[in-house]
Protein backbone atom coordinates (compact mmCIF):
# COMPACT_ATOMS: atom_id res chain seq x y z
CA UNK A 1 0.00 0.00 0.00
CA UNK A 2 1.54 3.01 -1.14
CA UNK A 3 2.46 5.91 1.37
CA UNK A 4 -0.34 8.06 -0.50
CA UNK A 5 -3.04 5.69 -0.11
CA UNK A 6 -3.09 5.86 3.78
CA UNK A 7 -2.72 9.51 3.54
CA UNK A 8 -6.39 9.51 1.80
CA UNK A 9 -9.13 10.72 4.53
CA UNK A 10 -11.79 8.09 5.37
CA UNK A 11 -14.49 10.04 3.78
CA UNK A 12 -12.37 9.72 0.46
CA UNK A 13 -11.98 6.14 0.72
CA UNK A 14 -16.12 6.27 1.38
CA UNK A 15 -16.40 8.15 -1.60
CA UNK A 16 -14.46 6.06 -3.74
CA UNK A 17 -16.01 2.97 -2.60
CA UNK A 18 -19.13 3.93 -3.44
CA UNK A 19 -18.60 5.24 -6.77
CA UNK A 20 -15.75 3.60 -8.22
CA UNK A 21 -16.33 0.23 -6.86
CA UNK A 22 -16.87 -2.91 -8.78
CA UNK A 23 -20.44 -3.47 -9.36
CA UNK A 24 -21.80 -6.96 -10.18
CA UNK A 25 -25.28 -6.07 -8.82
CA UNK A 26 -27.00 -2.78 -7.07
CA UNK A 27 -25.63 -4.55 -3.35
CA UNK A 28 -22.69 -1.76 -2.70
CA UNK A 29 -24.20 1.36 -2.76
CA UNK A 30 -27.68 -0.26 -1.21
CA UNK A 31 -25.16 -2.07 1.43
CA UNK A 32 -23.56 1.71 2.30
CA UNK A 33 -27.12 3.28 3.18
CA UNK A 34 -27.14 0.56 5.46
CA UNK A 35 -24.23 0.74 7.59
CA UNK A 36 -24.12 4.58 6.76
CA UNK A 37 -27.42 4.38 8.63
CA UNK A 38 -26.22 2.99 11.74
CA UNK A 39 -23.15 5.18 11.08
CA UNK A 40 -25.53 8.44 12.13
CA UNK A 41 -26.58 7.44 14.84
CA UNK A 42 -22.86 6.71 16.56
CA UNK A 43 -24.34 4.30 18.97
CA UNK A 44 -24.12 0.65 18.45
CA UNK A 45 -20.88 -1.03 17.10
CA UNK A 46 -21.96 -4.37 16.60
CA UNK A 47 -24.43 -5.38 14.84
CA UNK A 48 -25.87 -8.96 13.62
CA UNK A 49 -25.88 -9.20 10.12
CA UNK A 50 -29.89 -10.64 9.86
CA UNK A 51 -30.45 -6.85 11.05
CA UNK A 52 -28.71 -4.93 8.74
CA UNK A 53 -30.08 -7.51 6.19
CA UNK A 54 -33.57 -6.69 6.71
CA UNK A 55 -32.95 -3.31 6.32
CA UNK A 56 -31.47 -4.05 2.68
CA UNK A 57 -34.30 -5.96 2.01
CA UNK A 58 -37.04 -2.92 2.99
CA UNK A 59 -35.18 -0.43 0.74
CA UNK A 60 -35.41 -2.99 -1.89
CA UNK A 61 -38.64 -3.71 -0.86
CA UNK A 62 -39.77 -0.11 -1.01
CA UNK A 63 -37.99 0.88 -3.87
CA UNK A 64 -38.52 -2.04 -6.62
CA UNK A 65 -42.49 -1.89 -5.98
CA UNK A 66 -42.73 1.46 -8.08
CA UNK A 67 -39.51 1.14 -9.81
CA UNK A 68 -38.86 -1.88 -12.62
CA UNK A 69 -35.47 -1.03 -13.23
CA UNK A 70 -33.01 -3.93 -12.98
CA UNK A 71 -30.90 -4.95 -10.40
CA UNK A 72 -28.15 -6.49 -12.52
CA UNK A 73 -26.69 -6.33 -15.69
CA UNK A 74 -27.10 -10.10 -17.15
CA UNK A 75 -30.09 -10.44 -19.08
CA UNK A 76 -32.40 -12.93 -17.99
CA UNK A 77 -31.00 -12.79 -14.43
CA UNK A 78 -31.53 -11.27 -11.31
CA UNK A 79 -30.16 -10.72 -7.89
CA UNK A 80 -31.39 -13.25 -5.32
CA UNK A 81 -32.88 -10.08 -3.54
CA UNK A 82 -35.14 -9.34 -6.38
CA UNK A 83 -36.02 -13.47 -6.08
CA UNK A 84 -36.76 -13.37 -2.51
CA UNK A 85 -38.74 -10.42 -2.45
CA UNK A 86 -41.01 -12.06 -5.55
CA UNK A 87 -41.50 -15.00 -3.88
CA UNK A 88 -42.05 -12.85 -0.19
CA UNK A 89 -44.33 -11.01 -2.44
CA UNK A 90 -46.08 -14.12 -4.06
CA UNK A 91 -46.35 -15.63 -0.66
CA UNK A 92 -44.20 -18.31 -1.11
CA UNK A 93 -41.78 -17.89 1.98
CA UNK A 94 -42.15 -15.54 4.99
CA UNK A 95 -39.99 -12.34 5.84
CA UNK A 96 -38.06 -14.12 7.99
CA UNK A 97 -37.33 -16.70 5.75
CA UNK A 98 -36.52 -13.85 3.14
CA UNK A 99 -34.36 -11.89 4.90
CA UNK A 100 -32.58 -15.29 6.20
CA UNK A 101 -31.55 -15.98 2.60
CA UNK A 102 -30.69 -12.38 1.55
CA UNK A 103 -28.51 -12.12 5.44
CA UNK A 104 -26.55 -15.36 3.34
CA UNK A 105 -26.04 -14.03 0.40
CA UNK A 106 -25.05 -10.90 1.33
CA UNK A 107 -22.55 -12.27 3.21
CA UNK A 108 -20.83 -13.91 0.33
CA UNK A 109 -21.21 -10.64 -2.17
CA UNK A 110 -21.41 -7.55 -0.42
CA UNK A 111 -20.46 -7.77 3.28
CA UNK A 112 -17.09 -9.68 2.26
CA UNK A 113 -15.94 -7.43 -0.61
CA UNK A 114 -17.39 -4.39 0.64
CA UNK A 115 -13.81 -2.34 1.42
CA UNK A 116 -11.94 -3.74 -1.85
CA UNK A 117 -10.66 -1.28 -4.53
CA UNK A 118 -9.34 -2.37 -7.72
CA UNK A 119 -8.50 -6.13 -5.78
CA UNK A 120 -6.40 -4.26 -3.26
CA UNK A 121 -7.89 -3.83 0.60
CA UNK A 122 -8.86 -0.05 1.83
CA UNK A 123 -6.02 0.90 4.90
CA UNK A 124 -9.12 1.89 7.57
CA UNK A 125 -12.34 -0.50 6.73
CA UNK A 126 -15.38 0.92 8.38
CA UNK A 127 -16.37 -2.56 10.28
CA UNK A 128 -14.97 -6.10 10.69
CA UNK A 129 -17.41 -9.42 9.61
CA UNK A 130 -17.38 -11.71 12.64
CA UNK A 131 -15.49 -14.98 12.23
CA UNK A 132 -18.67 -16.75 12.20
CA UNK A 133 -20.14 -14.33 10.18
CA UNK A 134 -22.84 -13.40 11.73
CA UNK A 135 -22.29 -10.16 12.71
CA UNK A 136 -20.74 -6.93 11.75
CA UNK A 137 -18.05 -4.44 14.12
CA UNK A 138 -17.80 -0.73 12.67
CA UNK A 139 -15.12 0.78 13.44
CA UNK A 140 -14.54 4.52 14.44
CA UNK A 141 -14.00 5.13 10.54
CA UNK A 142 -17.79 4.99 10.06
CA UNK A 143 -18.92 7.35 12.86
CA UNK A 144 -16.28 9.89 11.91
CA UNK A 145 -17.79 10.05 8.44
CA UNK A 146 -21.56 10.23 8.96
CA UNK A 147 -22.31 10.33 13.03
CA UNK A 148 -24.16 13.85 13.38
CA UNK A 149 -25.56 13.71 9.77
CA UNK A 150 -22.56 15.29 8.62
CA UNK A 151 -21.08 14.37 4.48
CA UNK A 152 -24.88 14.59 3.68
CA UNK A 153 -23.38 14.68 -0.13
CA UNK A 154 -21.76 11.01 0.78
CA UNK A 155 -24.98 10.04 1.72
CA UNK A 156 -27.06 11.55 -1.29
CA UNK A 157 -24.00 9.47 -3.80
CA UNK A 158 -25.22 6.42 -2.55
CA UNK A 159 -28.66 6.92 -4.43
CA UNK A 160 -27.27 8.44 -7.22
CA UNK A 161 -24.73 5.48 -8.06
CA UNK A 162 -27.82 3.20 -7.33
CA UNK A 163 -29.74 5.16 -9.94
CA UNK A 164 -26.80 5.44 -11.98
CA UNK A 165 -26.17 1.42 -12.20
CA UNK A 166 -29.95 0.64 -12.57
CA UNK A 167 -29.61 2.92 -15.71
CA UNK A 168 -26.30 0.96 -16.75
CA UNK A 169 -27.89 -2.29 -15.95
CA UNK A 170 -30.72 -1.20 -18.43
CA UNK A 171 -28.69 -0.49 -21.19
CA UNK A 172 -26.97 -3.98 -20.68
CA UNK A 173 -30.59 -5.73 -20.88
CA UNK A 174 -31.76 -3.11 -23.13
CA UNK A 175 -34.96 -3.92 -21.54
CA UNK A 176 -35.69 -0.42 -20.64
CA UNK A 177 -35.95 2.73 -22.37
CA UNK A 178 -33.67 5.67 -20.53
CA UNK A 179 -36.29 8.42 -20.09
CA UNK A 180 -33.40 11.27 -19.56
CA UNK A 181 -35.49 13.75 -21.77
CA UNK A 182 -32.76 13.22 -24.69
CA UNK A 183 -33.72 11.26 -28.00
CA UNK A 184 -32.10 7.40 -27.65
CA UNK A 185 -30.28 5.30 -30.53
CA UNK A 186 -29.21 2.08 -29.47
CA UNK A 187 -27.15 2.80 -26.47
CA UNK A 188 -26.37 6.39 -27.17
CA UNK A 189 -27.18 9.65 -25.86
CA UNK A 190 -27.75 12.03 -29.24
CA UNK A 191 -29.12 15.52 -30.46
CA UNK A 192 -32.65 16.73 -31.25
CA UNK A 193 -30.98 19.16 -33.38
CA UNK A 194 -33.45 22.12 -33.50
CA UNK A 195 -33.61 22.04 -29.59
CA UNK A 196 -32.00 21.73 -26.57
CA UNK A 197 -32.97 18.80 -23.68
CA UNK A 198 -33.46 18.83 -20.14
CA UNK A 199 -30.06 17.45 -18.91
CA UNK A 200 -30.58 17.23 -15.38
CA UNK A 201 -31.69 13.50 -14.99
CA UNK A 202 -27.84 13.43 -15.84
CA UNK A 203 -27.17 15.27 -12.39
CA UNK A 204 -26.33 11.33 -11.25
CA UNK A 205 -23.97 10.13 -13.63
CA UNK A 206 -22.09 13.16 -13.45
CA UNK A 207 -21.72 13.94 -10.00
CA UNK A 208 -19.46 11.13 -9.05
CA UNK A 209 -16.84 12.48 -11.43
CA UNK A 210 -16.80 16.07 -9.32
CA UNK A 211 -16.88 14.99 -5.87
CA UNK A 212 -19.87 17.62 -5.32
CA UNK A 213 -17.53 20.59 -6.56
CA UNK A 214 -18.17 22.99 -9.18
CA UNK A 215 -16.40 22.18 -12.98
CA UNK A 216 -15.72 25.95 -13.10
CA UNK A 217 -14.77 27.17 -9.67
CA UNK A 218 -13.80 24.04 -7.79
CA UNK A 219 -16.21 25.15 -4.55
CA UNK A 220 -18.28 22.81 -2.79
CA UNK A 221 -21.95 22.56 -4.97
CA UNK A 222 -24.80 23.79 -2.99
CA UNK A 223 -27.46 25.35 -3.75
CA UNK A 224 -29.23 25.40 -7.46
CA UNK A 225 -26.86 23.00 -9.98
CA UNK A 226 -26.62 23.43 -13.79
CA UNK A 227 -25.81 20.39 -16.17
CA UNK A 228 -23.72 22.55 -18.54
CA UNK A 229 -22.14 22.00 -22.11
CA UNK A 230 -18.00 22.96 -21.77
CA UNK A 231 -17.84 23.52 -26.09
CA UNK A 232 -21.11 25.45 -26.26
CA UNK A 233 -24.39 23.76 -27.71
CA UNK A 234 -24.80 26.48 -29.89
CA UNK A 235 -21.62 25.62 -31.31
CA UNK A 236 -21.61 21.67 -31.37
CA UNK A 237 -25.18 20.69 -30.94
CA UNK A 238 -25.23 17.56 -29.35
CA UNK A 239 -25.57 16.25 -25.26
CA UNK A 240 -22.43 14.17 -25.39
CA UNK A 241 -21.95 12.97 -22.15
CA UNK A 242 -18.22 13.50 -22.76
CA UNK A 243 -19.31 17.54 -22.35
CA UNK A 244 -21.35 17.62 -19.72
CA UNK A 245 -20.23 19.00 -16.39
CA UNK A 246 -22.05 20.03 -13.14
CA UNK A 247 -21.83 23.45 -12.03
CA UNK A 248 -23.05 26.62 -9.86
CA UNK A 249 -25.91 27.86 -11.52
CA UNK A 250 -24.31 31.35 -10.94
CA UNK A 251 -21.26 30.00 -13.19
CA UNK A 252 -22.92 28.37 -15.69
CA UNK A 253 -24.82 31.83 -16.28
CA UNK A 254 -21.85 33.42 -16.48
CA UNK A 255 -20.12 31.30 -18.87
CA UNK A 256 -23.64 31.46 -20.89
CA UNK A 257 -22.46 30.09 -24.68
CA UNK A 258 -18.73 31.66 -24.44
CA UNK A 259 -16.03 29.46 -25.45
CA UNK A 260 -14.24 28.23 -22.10
CA UNK A 261 -10.23 29.28 -22.08
CA UNK A 262 -8.50 25.77 -22.38
CA UNK A 263 -7.46 24.90 -18.96
CA UNK A 264 -11.37 24.07 -18.79
CA UNK A 265 -10.62 21.96 -21.85
CA UNK A 266 -7.55 20.31 -20.60
CA UNK A 267 -9.37 19.18 -17.41
CA UNK A 268 -12.08 18.04 -19.62
CA UNK A 269 -10.20 15.79 -20.90
CA UNK A 270 -9.18 14.18 -17.88
CA UNK A 271 -11.74 14.28 -16.55
CA UNK A 272 -13.04 11.83 -19.60
CA UNK A 273 -10.53 9.66 -19.12
CA UNK A 274 -11.50 9.28 -15.73
CA UNK A 275 -14.68 7.98 -16.50
CA UNK A 276 -13.41 5.91 -19.15
CA UNK A 277 -11.24 3.78 -16.52
CA UNK A 278 -13.97 3.86 -14.01
CA UNK A 279 -17.53 3.35 -15.32
CA UNK A 280 -18.22 0.29 -17.59
CA UNK A 281 -21.30 1.76 -18.69
CA UNK A 282 -19.84 5.31 -20.00
CA UNK A 283 -16.98 3.56 -21.66
CA UNK A 284 -18.17 2.37 -24.72
CA UNK A 285 -20.24 5.84 -25.21
CA UNK A 286 -17.08 7.47 -24.46
CA UNK A 287 -15.01 5.43 -27.53
CA UNK A 288 -18.27 5.40 -29.92
CA UNK A 289 -17.86 9.59 -29.54
CA UNK A 290 -14.28 10.23 -29.32
CA UNK A 291 -12.24 7.10 -30.09
CA UNK A 292 -10.65 3.46 -28.86
CA UNK A 293 -7.89 5.45 -26.94
CA UNK A 294 -6.75 8.21 -24.88
CA UNK A 295 -4.86 9.99 -27.64
CA UNK A 296 -7.61 9.76 -30.07
CA UNK A 297 -10.07 11.04 -27.46
CA UNK A 298 -8.20 13.86 -26.44
CA UNK A 299 -7.44 14.69 -30.02
CA UNK A 300 -11.50 14.63 -30.79
CA UNK A 301 -12.25 16.81 -28.15
CA UNK A 302 -9.45 19.37 -29.20
CA UNK A 303 -11.24 19.25 -32.61
CA UNK A 304 -14.29 19.94 -31.17
CA UNK A 305 -12.82 22.86 -29.33
CA UNK A 306 -11.50 24.33 -31.84
CA UNK A 307 -14.83 24.19 -34.58
CA UNK A 308 -16.36 26.04 -31.98
CA UNK A 309 -13.87 28.46 -31.81
CA UNK A 310 -14.83 29.13 -35.28
CA UNK A 311 -18.34 29.88 -34.77
CA UNK A 312 -18.01 31.60 -31.72
CA UNK A 313 -15.77 34.24 -31.02
CA UNK A 314 -16.45 35.04 -27.87
CA UNK A 315 -13.85 33.57 -25.11
CA UNK A 316 -14.51 32.87 -20.86
CA UNK A 317 -11.93 32.80 -18.67
CA UNK A 318 -14.06 31.77 -15.37
CA UNK A 319 -13.21 32.95 -12.48
CA UNK A 320 -9.79 35.27 -12.69
CA UNK A 321 -8.56 33.24 -9.07
CA UNK A 322 -9.27 29.66 -10.08
CA UNK A 323 -7.32 27.02 -12.28
CA UNK A 324 -7.74 23.59 -12.44
CA UNK A 325 -3.99 23.08 -12.90
CA UNK A 326 -3.26 25.16 -9.44
CA UNK A 327 -6.67 23.09 -7.72
CA UNK A 328 -4.93 21.30 -5.02
CA UNK A 329 -8.32 19.40 -4.30
CA UNK A 330 -9.08 18.33 -7.80
CA UNK A 331 -5.15 17.22 -8.27
CA UNK A 332 -5.45 15.17 -5.50
CA UNK A 333 -8.66 13.45 -6.36
CA UNK A 334 -7.06 12.69 -9.77
CA UNK A 335 -3.83 11.78 -8.10
CA UNK A 336 -6.07 8.91 -5.41
CA UNK A 337 -8.14 7.66 -8.32
CA UNK A 338 -5.10 7.15 -11.06
CA UNK A 339 -3.25 4.91 -8.25
CA UNK A 340 -6.57 3.29 -7.23
CA UNK A 341 -8.63 2.41 -10.61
Amino acid sequence: MSEFRDSLTDEEYWHFLISFGKNASTYKPVWGKVIADYGKTNSDKKIRLFELSEKLFDYYDERTKINKMPQMGQRGKSTVMEQKLQEFRLGKINKEKAVKDVSDNVKIMVAQKFHTLNGLPIPRPFYDLSDDGNSIQFHNSLFNVFSDNQNLHLYNDMDSRWDALEIGYSQMQKSFSIDINLEKEGEEYILNKEERKNLTPLRKSLSQYQKNHCFYCGLELQGKIHVDHVIPYQAIKHNQIWNLVLSHAECNENKLDNIPSMKFIQKLKVRNELMHRSDRFIKPLLEKDLGKTSQERMKTVDTQYSYAKRKIIRMWGGHENYDPSQDEKWKKYVRALNEIL
